[in-house]
């Protein structure tokens, strides 16, 4: 979700501040109301721009994708635009979907310090989850109101650093006299699996956890929400979020929803906090899971290491053999066979660092060139390999072919392009198209011979490996043609170019 506070125009700092702190607050309230929010600022006379969408976690979205920056107009928000003009809010029930499926909406208008209206917040609950919240015990939907109009006041800024609420997790709620006055059934069980039996009706917080005590300490001194993971003996991880809560000294909700608007406890607050909500969420299995890929991955790459390893020792081989030979021929075949190796090398050493994350195609250009640099050019020849162009991220599936069909164009270029010249220069230019990947490699070499077609079967099995590694693996499309320049008046052959088109694969496909 992209906010749109940032780029609002025409508002003073103190209220962009303002509205920060309320979007900071809209998600976990999304989450717990169970309900989409919006935060809305006028846009025009008659229209209203969303600044923020709150998809809740715990309930499925009332909207297709965020809505995040759509205008609203007044004659479809009426309760909206009344809370925008007249600071007002209210109820009402509304069809927002395609469907018709009624849903109730609530609107809170946001004030600033000189209580002018700045925006409000729209709440949007589908009608069976509000039928389901209004059954629900009475400490807890008034706890739902006071987190709404506590967001709407930009009190709810902490909470930026608590996790997501889900359907699955559990809640309770403590009042300012460390009494649980309302614990869900999700929370009762969480709670009966480790042995502590709550009995709601009086219960002090001193009979659930130590933890728990200490989290909920926290939130009344601090006024601030407060998370703490807690991994028991036993492999048990839970994650506990408080929420601390203040009921509003006057609530326009109060004339419309008869609510009986009393402290939960015989004394109310008088540091400014009436309650805590605690939010239950039993981590262990996904903690485990992600343990358990952790490990894999640590293999995994310990694997990519020492493949590496091995295709090094592998060329250091072929290395000593290529020395140890007469032919002049067979030298080079030993030669080209190193470089392939080393090519494929490179990528395992990029995967031994961090196989999930996507490698970036010009650091093995560059790493290639340095080896094709040493390996293959003459001693007494002077070539230099440019690498040019944009970093370009690639999965491994696309890198490792990529990989060997530069080591053959660089090779290409070395052995025949620039092979009778004391002086070269070969330039890799990488180009990001969005959806494909272009790579260049241009040499100032002989060019190409005249009768030269790479489409036709090649006497040079790096072209092969080329016409192979591209058209079938990678499904691009390869073009090799000799550049011309004018020299003296003429034409004249100025080196080769070799152009390979790739289309980006997604590495979620893989």
């Amino acid at each position: 979700m992209d906010s749109q506070v940032s780029a609002l125009p025409g508002l003073a700092p103190a209220d962009l501040e303002l509205l920060r702190k309320v979007e900071a607050g809209l998600p976990i309230t999304a989450d717990v109301s169970r309900a989409d929010v919006l935060l809305c600022v006028l846009h025009s006379k008659d229209k209203a721009i969303v600044a923020f969408h709150a998809i809740p976690s715990s309930i499925s979205s009332l909207y297709r994708k965020d809505i995040t920056g759509r205008l609203l107009n007044a004659e479809d928000q009426p309760l909206l635009f009344q809370a925008l003009n007249s600071g007002s809010g209210g109820r009402r029930q509304r069809e927002v979907l395609s469907n018709g499926a009624p849903v109730i909406q609530d609107v809170f208008p946001i004030h600033d310090q000189e209580n002018t209206v700045i925006g409000a917040i729209l709440v949007e609950t589908n009608m069976i989850a509000h039928e389901r919240q209004r059954r629900r015990n009475r400490h807890f939907r008034q706890a739902v109101i006071w987190m709404q109009e506590m967001c709407a006041r930009g009190e709810l800024a902490s909470a930026s650093t608590l996790g997501s609420f889900s359907l699955y997790d559990g809640v309770y709620m403590v009042d300012h006299a460390r009494a649980v006055v309302y614990m869900s059934g999700i929370a009762a069980n969480l709670f009966r699996s480790i042995g502590v039996t709550p009995e709601v009706q009086g219960q002090q917080l001193a009979s659930l956890e130590p933890c728990d005590v200490r989290l909920v300490e926290r939130a009344f001194e601090t006024h601030a929400c407060q998370s703490a993971r807690v991994e028991s003996d036993d492999g048990r991880i839970w994650v506990r979020s408080a929420i601390p809560l203040r009921m509003p000294t006057i609530s326009w909700r109060n004339y419309w929803l008869a609510l009986p608007w009393t402290p939960f406890s015989p004394h109310p607050s008088e540091d400014g906090v009436d309650a805590v909500l605690v939010l239950l969420h039993n981590a262990t299995e996904a903690v485990q899971k992600e343990r358990e890929l952790n490990v894999k991955s640590a293999i995994i790459q310990e694997v990519h290491h020492r493949v590496k390893n091995n295709l090094q020792n592998i060329a250091a081989i072929l290395r000593i053999q290529a020395r140890r030979v007469q032919s002049d021929e067979a030298r080079q075949h030993l030669t080209d066979a190193v470089n392939r190796v080393l090519s494929m090398s490179v990528i395992h050493e990029f995967l031994s660092q961090d196989e999930h994350r996507p490698i970036n195609i010009r650091d093995v250009c560059q790493r290639i060139a340095s080896q094709v640099t040493q390996v293959s050019a003459q001693p007494d020849q002077e070539i230099v390999i440019q690498v040019q162009g944009p970093s370009v991220r690639l999965p491994a599936s696309q890198a490792t072919p990529l990989a060997m069909v530069v080591n053959e164009l660089l090779l290409n270029a070395v052995e025949h392009g620039l092979k009778d010249h004391q002086r070269g220069t070969i330039r890799i230019t990488l180009d990001d198209l969005g959806d494909a990947v272009t790579i260049e490699i241009a040499d100032d070499g002989d060019g190409l011979p005249p009768d030269f077609d790479p489409t036709l079967p090649s006497h040079s099995l790096g072209l092969q490996i080329v016409n192979t590694l591209v058209t079938d693996d990678l499904k691009g499309s390869l073009q090799m043609r000799s550049l011309v320049e004018e020299r003296d008046g003429e034409p004249a052959i100025a080196g080769a170019l070799a152009t390979v088109t790739v289309p980006k694969r997604s590495s979620r496909l893989l």
